[in-house]
């Protein structure tokens, strides 16, 4: 991108105006858009720039929509001072367990059961003892579960029927009863591997597209992916306690509406990767499991869906804005004076087209009375709908 471009796409979006929206095959600019410190920026660049597998601690263990790279969590986490860490949309757990390898008090929020098993599971250093008791419980529920003959409840039965072949269901099923009924201490480990499973084993196509895709699941699938996950579980959480520093608090995890949180005390920095707008509908995408664990999410709660701007394009900016506005105080109210939020959004895709998500952000940043450090902005192309869209990390200060 030419200087000249670069100042122009700079001033644009410092204004707010939408961002240029290309037709597959165009490659987006490489570039990166920088404003502020500068030396900040940077940082926020290299940030949107971390792509590729990780298989540090248990990072990868279980899928998550959109979640942000580990690399990006770990350089963010390391360029601010501090002690204490919030995500308020902590999802899979990344900047939990990155925040913990950095020795840091980790706390995280989130509307989704699902989401905080996962980041229980994935930021618990849990001892020897503890993984062995789980291991072994679950050979005895594999075993179980390829002998198994009994299909789910009547009400998990009419969820799930479609959605799996016969064999597979008697195998979830008696795997789902062997979860219930372990111990507590070591339940979250066996019901984590048990949810890692349910899309893999189902004739969904994956775990951000909800289409039906019938698949071959031969006999035993289920039980021999469950086995397995427990152990590479085991492995990953064993290399998650030996890299964390020792005297590092607890992970803090608890169901909450980020737009409600409240803390007993504040942490120095807050860094999120909240839903973009219109891209996803993060409650449903995970029906599966919330009903084979039993859960009833609130999905009306849910922020940015991409079902709320079908249903209405006008009424949903406005709830995303306002949405913005309420996460991004009680944000500012939980850091303590002179901390950062940190947040890592894209702008929303539709119909119409793009949906900005830069001047939502600042105006929300604003009105809690942050003041603007730096932010880095890239295009990307979007495979998935044939065209781009922009990427931001903004940097503020309470």
């Amino acid at each position: 991108m030419s200087d000249r471009a670069h100042l122009r796409v700079g001033r644009l979006r410092a204004l707010g105006y939408p961002p240029p929206v290309r037709k597959a095959g165009v490659q987006s600019a490489s570039d990166p858009v920088l404003l502020g410190d500068p030396v900040i920026a940077e940082v926020l660049a290299g940030a949107l720039r971390r792509e590729g597998p990780v298989e540090r601690a248990t990072h990868g263990f279980h899928t998550w929509p959109a979640g942000l790279h580990p690399d990006a969590a770990r350089d963010l986490v390391a360029a601010f001072p501090g002690t204490s860490v919030l995500d308020p949309f902590c999802g899979g757990g990344t900047v939990l367990v990155e925040s913990l390898l950095a020795g840091r008090r980790a706390v995280g929020r989130d509307l989704s059961r699902i989401a905080l098993r996962i980041a229980t599971a994935r930021a618990t250093p849990y001892d020897e003892a503890t993984l062995t008791k789980a291991r072994s419980i679950g050979r005895t529920a594999t075993a179980a579960a390829r002998a198994a003959r009994e299909l789910p409840p009547a009400r998990v039965l009419a969820a799930v029927r479609d959605w799996y072949h016969e064999h597979v269901l008697f195998e979830l099923e008696a795997l789902r009863k062997a979860v219930w009924a372990s111990p507590p201490e070591v339940r979250p480990i066996l019901e984590v591997c048990f949810s890692s499973i349910l899309v893999k084993t189902s004739h969904r196509a994956s775990d951000t597209n909800n289409r039906r895709e019938v698949k071959d699941r031969p006999q035993g699938t289920a039980a021999v992916l469950f086995h397995k996950k427990l152990r590479e579980y085991g492995r990953r959480v064993a290399a998650l306690r030996e890299a964390v520093p020792p005297g590092t608090p607890p992970v803090d995890v608890a169901l909450s509406d980020a737009r409600k949180v409240e803390l007993r005390s504040a942490v120095d920095l807050v860094l999120t990767s909240p839903p973009y707008p219109s891209t996803y509908d993060y409650l449903p995408l995970q029906h599966l499991r919330n009903i084979w664990l039993g859960d009833e999410p609130q999905q009306e709660d849910e922020i940015g869906a991409r079902r709320h701007f079908r249903e209405g394009e006008g009424a949903a900016r406005k709830r995303w804005a306002a949405d913005t506005r309420g996460w991004t105080q009680r944000a500012a109210d939980a850091l303590s004076p002179g901390g950062h939020l940190v947040v890592v959004i894209g702008d929303g895709l539709t119909p119409t087209g793009a949906v900005d998500a830069s001047e939502p952000t600042e105006e929300a940043a604003r009105a809690a009375r942050l003041r603007s450090v730096a932010r880095a902005s890239i295009e990307r192309v979007d495979h998935a709908r044939g065209t781009s869209r922009w990427e931001h990390v903004f940097c503020f200060r309470k």
